[in-house]
Order: structure tokens, then sequence, then C-alpha cells
């Protein structure tokens, strides 16, 4: 759940909810500076679905101790459920498509190797237990995905051995800039890789705070292979200006779904509240 607390009222967007809102993103993903997301599908795909495995978990809001205290945030979430959830939700979006469950794969790990790099705001704990393991056998199974990828017709375009070559520098090094380094020319898997963590951060920025606050967004990934930040700046309520403007039209009209709870003594009380709560959605305009 991404938690909001205010007036005594928590607002509640699960993670799926939060995952749709960055589809919503990279559906419409397409302008002057930002060429549309290659290959197109599996981009949709797993930026809709990159938080498939929080679903069960995210069925209702949980407290740090069941008779009293904070209201758990998505980035509270006990390690073993959280290498349990996103294990299974990897396996799930590499189910439908197995370029996305590639991706999904890459974003699961990063988020315990600081985006590989991209994302320096988020800690490195790919030494720790148990999340060690967990990247360990995610980057296993990107090299195993990967290699299968490039023996497909459908896929052999995205995934060759330059791009290979790449995913095992990233492995070794944690960061994509420097594992671009290791080949000629642009990796599409890089880009791909750092167009969904715009997307995924976007959101986040969106659905974290009930008023909307300045921000810069990057890198990311433009037409000319180079990288750029966004800047995002609020214009009223609900409505931010993004420059350089990355979408196919403005403005451009997205939404998440919510819950607005009272605050809750107990666990069993906040779920009460939580599932008798109308759920409403939340309305953002994004202009160039």
């Amino acid at each position: 759940m991404i938690v909001t607390e205010a007036a005594d009222r928590y607002r509640f967007v699960t993670q799926p909810d939060h995952a749709a809102l960055s589809g919503q993103l990279a559906a419409r993903w397409n302008s002057e500076t930002f060429s549309r997301p290659d290959p197109w599908h599996a981009m949709c795909v797993v930026a809709e679905r990159h938080d498939h495995g929080w679903t069960e978990y995210d069925m209702a809001p949980r407290i740090e101790d069941e008779e009293g205290g904070e209201v758990v945030d998505f980035i509270g979430v006990p390690a073993d459920s959280w290498t349990t959830f996103y294990a299974e939700g990897v396996t799930a979006v590499a189910a439908v498509d197995r370029y996305a469950g590639l991706l999904c794969s890459m974003h699961a790990a990063g988020l315990r190797r600081s985006a590989y790099g991209s994302r320096p705001g988020i800690p490195d704990r790919s030494d720790d237990p148990p999340f060690a393991e967990f990247v360990s056998e995610q980057e296993a199974f990107q090299r195993e995905v990967a290699a299968e990828l490039a023996d497909s017709e459908r896929y052999r375009e995205y995934v060759d051995d330059r791009e290979l070559t790449f995913l095992d520098a990233l492995h070794e090094t944690g960061d994509t800039e420097t594992a671009a380094q290791s080949i000629d020319g642009r990796s599409r898997l890089r880009e791909a890789y750092l167009l969904l963590q715009t997307f995924d951060t976007l959101s986040l920025s969106l659905c974290r705070s009930v008023t909307l606050a300045e921000t810069e967004i990057g890198p990311v990934p433009t037409e000319s292979g180079e990288n750029t930040d966004l800047r995002v700046a609020p214009v009223g309520p609900g409505s931010v200006r993004i420059e350089p403007y990355p979408f196919d039209v403005s403005p451009l009209s997205a939404s998440v779904g919510t819950r607005v709870v009272p605050v809750c003594e107990s666990e069993d009380d906040l779920a009460k509240a939580y599932y008798e709560a109308e759920r409403r959605p939340v309305e953002f305009t994004l202009h160039r």
C-alpha cells in the first residue's frame, strides 16, 4: 500500500493500482523528444503489471503492531514477504510476455541495487539477507530469459549478443551507465529498463502526496539516445506541468483508485473501515 496521512485520515493506493497508472503513462509516451517505447506491447505489459506480486499482500492494510502503531507503507514491508511476492510477480508477468518478464525481473532486483545506479535514493541492500539470495536468483533468471529471447523470432532483434554482454556487465557492475560502456552503440535493454523506472517514479510521485510537489525524474532516455531529466511542477490541484513533455497529447488525463479511511487503533478495525470506504478515482492532469 502507498499510504498518505492527513487530517486523521489515511489515503490508500494499492501497488497494483499505482502500477496501472504507470501503464497509462507508458501507453501515451511519445513526443518529439521521447520515442514510443519499443517493443511496444511488452513495455505496456510490464509498466502496468510490474507490481502484480503485491496483489494478495495489498488486499487489506496492515499495522506494525496489530494492537496499535503505524500503518505499514510499501517501503516498510517485511523482507521475507517482499522477496516472496516479488518473485511470484515476476513469474506471472513472464508467463504473459517473456520480454516483459525480463524487465520485471530487472526492476525487482534493481530495487535492491539502487535501481542499478539510476535511483540513488534507493539504498543498495543486495548484500543483506534475504535480498542477496533474491537478487542472485533474479539475475540468474534474467540471463536465462535473455538467452531464450536471443534465440526467439519475436524478440531476437531486441536481445542480441550485444544486449547479453550489457546484461552481464550490468550484473557485474550494478550500474546501467557503466554497463552501457561495455558495448558499442545504444542498448535497447538499458533504455527500456530506464523507461520503466521513469513510469514507476512518475506514478509514485503522483500517488504519494495529497498535495503534489515539484520534483525531477531521471535519467530518462531520449529519442537521440542521450539522457535527460523530467522537471515536474504543480500548476493546480491534481495538475502538473512536465518539461520536456513526453506524451502524445496535452493535457493528458490519468487516474488512480484510492480509498480514504479514518485512523483506526487496530488492524481489524482498519481492514473493516477500508472495505466499507468507497473506492474513488483521483484524477491527474499532465500539461506541456
